[in-house]
Formats: structure tokens, C-alpha cells, sequence
């Protein structure tokens, strides 16, 4: 990996619109198409603080994690 593609790398790991874009996709992919900005407030609320890359990629996770369980659980097809 050279020297530039890792600082890229990095740049977009922080931008916190990258992050916001991941979660909107992750949303739409599971047809949760308005939840995008209801899970930004949860996010705000439960840190006290306004949102950032990491905060959005690990909820992000975790929502994806957990829809994914369910979905076996309740052998739901998508």
C-alpha cells in the first residue's frame, strides 16, 4: 500500500459524511428508508454530543448485526 493511498484511506475512515452515506445505505438496504435520520438523533442523544465517523460506522454495525439476526431467527427473506 503506498504512502497516499493509506492517508486516503485514513481521510475517508474520519469523514463523517462517508460515515452518514454508509448508514443511509445500510438503512436503504433493508428498506428502512426514513430511519436515517432518526437513528442520527439516537446517536446524538445517547452521546450527548454531535455525531461522528466512528460513532456512525459502530451503530451502523450493530444495526446490521442486529437486522441480520433477526432476519434468521425469523427466516425472513429479503
Amino acid at each position: 500500500m503506498t504512502t497516499q493511498s493509506f492517508v486516503n484511506e485514513i481521510k475517508n475512515f474520519y469523514n463523517t459524511s462517508q460515515a452518514r452515506t454508509e448508514l443511509e445505505d445500510l438503512l436503504q438496504s433493508h428498506r428502512l428508508y426514513t430511519k436515517n435520520d432518526e437513528v442520527i438523533d439516537f446517536i446524538r442523544t445517547l452521546s450527548g454530543r454531535d455525531e461522528d465517523s466512528f460513532t456512525i460506522r459502530e451503530t451502523g454495525k450493530f444495526l446490521s448485526d442486529l437486522i441480520n439476526e433477526l432476519k434468521l431467527k425469523y427466516e425472513i427473506k429479503d
